[in-house]
């Protein structure tokens, strides 16, 4: 296999100023996705951007944005928030933005819930447009109460001109990953592992995901993203697939 760049996520210092986040990780590579969550809210003050010859990925904030909310104010607030995020990325020159699919709290609002998803994935198309930010939906993980945990969902995406992220981890908590692998049609893909039953984001090589047998079978094209817990694990990560990426294993 040639050589091929790896991106590291903010996640792994969230406990630093963005600035200071930033500052850390451009030792480390050339390309990072800034998880626009907590200290890292690109929308109070995305000016560390400039400081350093970086090129970014964005995750958009998920700890209160949900694109399925059944309250459609609530749902108009998110698209709006996310609209705010894209002209962000377009300012720094951020190719993809992640976003999340959105929960339900009540089994008995699914369906609404999923009405008001889908309504939201039609306004991300038309800023997707607007602001020339490719936005990827990702696939979550073991929760229930979330949506797009299953390759199903995907002509939902692709129908709407929508990319996707694949999150390896989560598609390992769900056993469903060889499946995802099978689709394909992503063009970004976060990479972190767990043994199987909780979403740890833990080391590349520390868990139950076959990494040498999973990048081979990643598009040319995507972007390959490290998003672990610590930074530890993310120097470990970087290690352990950057052997495989660069032919020093069989």
């Amino acid at each position: 296999m040639t050589k091929r760049p790896l991106s590291i996520s903010t996640f792994c210092c969230i406990d630093h100023p963005l600035s200071e986040a930033l500052g850390i990780l451009a030792e480390r590579t050339s390309h990072v996705e800034i998880m626009a969550d907590g200290p890292h809210d690109l929308l109070t003050d995305p000016s560390p951007c400039s400081e350093y010859p970086l090129a970014y990925s964005v995750h958009a904030p998920c700890s209160e944005c949900n694109i399925a909310a059944v309250s459609e104010r609530m749902r108009c607030a998110a698209i709006s928030l996310l609209g705010d995020v894209l002209a962000t990325c377009n300012h720094i020159g951020a190719g993809h933005l992640v976003v999340h699919p959105g929960y339900f709290s009540y089994d008995q609002v699914k369906e609404r819930s999923v009405s008001s998803l889908l309504r939201s994935l039609d306004d991300l198309a038309h800023l997707q447009e607007e602001y020339g930010v490719r936005v990827c939906v990702e696939n979550m993980g073991a929760w229930e109460c979330c949506h797009f945990r299953k390759p199903e969902f995907l002509p939902e995406l692709t129908s709407r001109g929508l990319g996707m992220t694949l999150d390896c981890g989560h598609g390992r908590l769900n056993g469903n990953l060889d499946e995802f692998l099978a689709a394909g049609g992503f063009c970004h893909v976060h990479l972190h592992d767990n043994c199987g039953t909780t979403d740890d984001h833990a080391a590349c090589g520390s868990g139950a995901i076959d990494f040498a047998s999973v990048l081979p079978r990643l598009p040319r094209d995507a972007t390959l993203v490290v998003e672990t817990r610590e930074l530890a694990a993310a120097d470990a990560s970087i290690g352990h697939l950057s052997s495989f990426l660069n032919g020093e294993h069989p």
